[in-house]
């Protein structure tokens, strides 16, 4: 294979990895931002019934009653600290293929530039050629004139 083939066919292979992180990569963002407004949805519950819990015993509920609202607050906090986990370790998996998007996105640009120098050296070695061939007939037809 020439050096413009590998060089095509590296550009091609580095175009589809892009591609292929680019929608993972989207697909990543969107999981956050779910993970985001679910995790909202939990802090508001959980404001809600701290705020119903205390209503309760203000109004003076039962002990058992009271100790069970208490649990399920604090099983509504857990769970909220275990989705503020999930939501960091899924920002971390987001930075990771952001980075290695951003990594492939620079091979690709890279090839292109070396595909890009290749068309302009060869563009310049045809120029080249070209002036050649119209100095060399130049000169044939001075030498021509200058013969007869």
């Amino acid at each position: 294979m020439s050096r413009e083939g590998t060089l095509r066919y590296l550009k091609d292979m580095a175009g589809m990895r892009e591609q292929d992180l680019r929608r993972s990569l989207l697909a990543q963002q969107q999981l956050v931002q779910q993970l985001r407004g679910k995790y909202a949805l939990l802090e508001d519950y959980v404001q809600q019934y701290r705020q119903e819990s205390a209503a309760r015993e203000g109004a003076g509920i039962a002990g058992t009653e009271a100790i069970r609202w208490r649990a399920f607050v604090q099983q509504l906090a857990a769970l909220l600290v275990q989705q503020d986990e999930l939501i960091r370790e899924q920002e971390q998996r987001l930075r990771l293929v952001r980075e290695q998007w951003q990594a492939i996105k620079a091979k690709e640009q890279g090839f292109s530039r070396l595909l890009q120098r290749l068309d302009d050296q060869r563009q310049l070695a045809e120029l080249q050629k070209m002036q050649k061939e119209m100095d060399s007939w130049a000169l044939r037809a001075t030498q021509l004139r200058s013969s007869r």
